[in-house]
């Protein structure tokens, strides 16, 4: 499963990477073309040029949007379990296939009463919403963050790959209690 993560994140990168590329050269083309600068169509080799650069240019797009495509197909059939994690101000509801809790924060404000717990190399579907107000979830150490809005279901795909505890916070200004918002996961071998 994280080698199929893998790949995905490096087709989207490189998929990424190919749109500024072209965005760039068509922008300086058609530049050319238009403000009178040094391209000029009049000459046959330019012609074929210019279609020999535009066709592939659609080809591989075509391609590249086929296979981004095709991996994000059914990826939720990998996951064995669904979480959903509900943003309410100001405090986090997880609800798993077999109960739900709230977690609320601790006096200190950094860490929370219940934390949500994940087993190690297991992958989960997290379905990330909200109950009023726009907020974040952000856990900076293991690279997840997902807007949770009012009235729609976000989905992120998550293979906990470390063992710990991890902290993360609400990342979008949602109230006056905002600051005092904290997530923790905990990345556990067995549940007990």
């Amino acid at each position: 499963m994280n080698l199929y993560l893998l790949y995905y994140d490096i087709v989207c990168y490189i998929f990424a990477v190919c749109v500024f590329i072209i965005c760039f050269v068509y922008m300086l083309l058609f530049w050319g073309l238009l403000g009178g600068g040094s391209v000029a169509l009049e000459s046959e080799n330019q012609v074929i040029e210019f279609i020999w650069t535009v066709l592939p240019t659609i080809i591989v797009l075509v391609l590249c949007g086929l296979n981004v495509n095709f991996i994000t197909n059914n990826l939720d059939t990998f996951c064995e379990d669904t979480i959903k994690i509900v943003g309410h101000q100001w405090y986090w509801s997880y609800e798993y296939n077999d109960g739900e809790f709230d977690s609320f924060s601790c006096l200190d404000g950094l860490l929370v009463d219940k934390p949500l717990r994940l087993v190690y190399g297991v992958p989960y579907h997290l379905i990330v919403t909200s109950a009023d107000v726009i907020h974040s979830f952000h856990v900076p150490s293991l690279n997840l963050k997902m807007d949770a809005i009012p009235g729609r279901l976000n989905h992120l795909f998550f293979c906990p790959s470390l063992y710990g505890l991890f902290i993360g916070y609400c990342a979008e200004l949602c109230g006056v209690n905002h600051s005092v918002m904290p997530i923790a996961i905990e990345v556990v071998n067995n549940v007990d």
